[in-house]
């Protein structure tokens, strides 16, 4: 629960941006950088629909001076709950700042993140979060359809 006091002591500087003092302020930003580099425990958050990363993801971003770009790209390929697509949307959009080349490099040649990413989408349980990214995915170059990223990712199609 090191994870609920460091992201109260975070929000409170959304508030008050002197209100924490730097030193518990750096050291509540690290702690939400190790849960974010970790799977989600359970039980999750009740809030931001259960969705542990992208609840860490909001509270880093609500930092007055910026969150800390290795904190967020731990967040950011975790897509467990994304209602509109928005979080996967940025994801792909800071993980893919520039297209693939076409022809695609093999998955296994990609960074870590952008795998997790990909792969976490593939497998994705709600397939409509593809359909709704489905334009992003090709602005960057990728597969727009969960059985595209499945097969890019090495994974059987869903059929």
């Amino acid at each position: 629960m090191r994870w609920a006091a460091a992201t109260a002591l975070v929000r409170i500087t959304n508030h008050q941006q002197d209100a924490v003092e730097p030193r518990l302020l750096d050291r509540a930003v690290a702690e939400l950088t190790t849960a974010a580099d970790n799977p989600a425990p359970t039980p999750v958050t009740d809030y931001n629909e259960g969705d542990f990363h992208g609840h860490i993801e909001r509270t880093l971003r609500s930092l007055p001076a910026g969150a800390p770009q290795t904190a967020l790209a731990a967040c950011l390929p975790r897509i467990e709950r994304d209602r509109d697509g928005h979080r996967t949307r940025a994801a792909l959009t800071e993980l893919f700042p520039t297209p693939l080349p076409d022809p695609l490099p093999d998955y296994a040649d990609l960074p870590a993140r952008q795998r997790q990413l990909l792969s976490a989408l593939a497998e994705h349980h709600h397939p409509w979060i593809v359909r709704w990214t489905a334009g992003t995915l090709a602005e960057r170059g990728l597969p727009d359809s969960q059985d595209g990223l499945r097969a890019y990712v090495g994974l059987p199609s869903t059929d």
